[in-house]
């Protein structure tokens, strides 16, 4: 069984890797683009949930411009895959959210017990002021 603390964490670090790391692997033919001839890339989804889209002819017509040089190019996909991370990165920092409520209500007894012991750890226990 996995402690609050260590879920709360890994929901954050999730949440991090969703939303900052691109995705960047595409491994196969897209629409008759040749893939060993392209360098297809994302932008990161964080700082653009929603990039613009690609225009494949444009592609083509350059890949058959230049048959000897490799093009680098935002993926088509990359349209749907942003919103898709950010989703998911959403529900990841939600869970965080959660399970961290859970975690604070569950310990609040403990911090109440702790902040008791101090205040009164440096009384006497005997009246002090106009009482004496």
């Amino acid at each position: 069984m996995l402690r609050d603390r260590t879920v709360i964490f890994i929901c954050l670090l999730l949440t991090a890797l969703v939303w900052s790391t691109p995705i960047t692997l595409f491994d196969t033919e897209f629409d008759g683009v040749d893939n060993d001839r392209m360098e297809w890339s994302c932008p990161r989804p964080i700082l653009s949930p929603s990039p613009d889209g690609v225009d494949l002819d444009a592609l083509r017509a350059e890949l058959t411009a230049n048959p000897d040089q490799t093009i680098e190019s935002q993926h088509p996909q990359c349209r749907l895959l942003n919103p898709t991370q950010l989703v998911l990165g959403l529900l990841s920092l939600a869970g965080a959210i959660w399970k961290g409520r859970i975690w604070w209500l569950s310990t609040a007894d403990a911090r109440a017990e702790k902040k008791f012991a101090r205040l009164h750890a440096k009384t006497s226990g005997k009246p002090k002021g106009m009482l004496d």
